[in-house]
């Protein structure tokens, strides 16, 4: 992908998540709630690793979840199911109490020995922009009281900034759109130059060419120059303008000029033009894609014939 698309679809990706943003739809669940629901269902799983990732390590390390799931709660037969949670928030510090369904079950997980309501509060705060657990309890705990703002995240920043954003994003944009137009209609008028086929453009079968277009390779040996020649007859009454040949030729083989150009071809005539190459081994290739593009009548003929085979010594 060019950079002219990239910058598009760069800018219709900004326009959209500006307006998700901007309209609320983007509107997150709590990180709170969030925080604490990763650990109860690490909890669940005896996942030691993920739990530490929401705990703040000068109050709870990964061997001290585990030490606690194991010897302490003896988590392993126990699940965790109906969890109901609320959040209170007071800046860069929140309490959120879980309640939730303790399932114990015997030594093989198949029978069920008590289930129990229970209640846990969980003490959170907010480390450069992440929400961490710092404190766990079975007793109630106060209401958190705030230390400091809580750091924006960057799709906070994009919505606050949204309306300094917006109008750039609308100019690159627009500036994209143009520029992919740009190329668009150069490529279009290189294509019909060059023998290319377009909307205008009638097609030939490759069977009609081979009537009045011959390609003809010279003998060739490895690492010396040859010859491919190409032969067009006008069998027609009118003649044909801006005439050229385009191919396309295999990595092995160098070429001084893909693109023959033959100008105009009267009435009757027949006229010949020449790739002079250069194959650097031996061996069998083929010249693909041999496209033949030309105006007659006031219309534009395209087509391509079949791959020139030629053997090289």
């Amino acid at each position: 992908m060019n950079r002219k698309k990239i910058v598009v679809w760069v800018s219709i990706a900004l326009l959209l998540l500006i307006g998700l943003a901007g309209s609320g739809c983007l509107e997150r669940e709590d990180q709170t709630v969030a925080t604490v629901q990763v650990y109860l269902d690490a909890k669940n799983t005896s996942d030691y690793e993920t739990a530490s990732r929401v705990v703040d390590s000068r109050y709870q390390s990964k061997g001290y979840i585990m030490m606690t799931w194991t010897r302490v709660e003896q988590t392993k037969n126990k699940r965790i199911c109906n969890m109901d949670m609320t959040t209170a928030i007071s800046g860069n510090r929140a309490v959120v109490v879980a309640n939730y369904t303790e399932i114990e079950y015997d030594e093989n997980a198949h029978n069920t020995i008590c289930k129990q309501n229970m209640t846990q509060y969980f003490k959170l705060e907010n480390i450069d922009g992440v929400w961490l657990i710092t404190g766990i309890s079975p007793e109630p705990l106060p209401q958190p009281e705030s230390t400091g703002p809580v750091k924006k995240d960057p799709l906070d920043q994009l919505s606050d900034n949204a309306v300094y954003i917006l109008p750039v994003t609308l100019l690159m944009l627009v500036v994209g759109v143009i520029l992919n137009r740009k190329e668009k209609a150069k490529a279009n008028g290189s294509a019909q130059g060059s023998g290319g086929s377009n909307s205008n453009t009638l097609p030939l079968q490759t069977a009609q060419l081979s009537r009045f277009v011959r390609c003809m390779p010279s003998q060739m040996s490895a690492r010396n120059p040859g010859t491919v020649d190409v032969w067009i007859k006008n069998f027609g009454k009118q003649p044909y303008t801006k005439l050229v040949v385009t191919a396309a030729f295999p990595g092995n083989v160098k070429v001084k000029n893909k693109k023959l150009k033959f100008s105009t071809l009267e009435a009757g005539q027949t006229a010949k033009q020449t790739w002079k190459v250069k194959p650097a081994a031996s061996g069998k290739f083929s010249i693909d894609n041999v496209s033949v593009a030309f105006t007659f009548g006031g219309n534009r003929y395209a087509g391509v014939l079949d791959p020139v085979w030629v053997q090289v010594a």
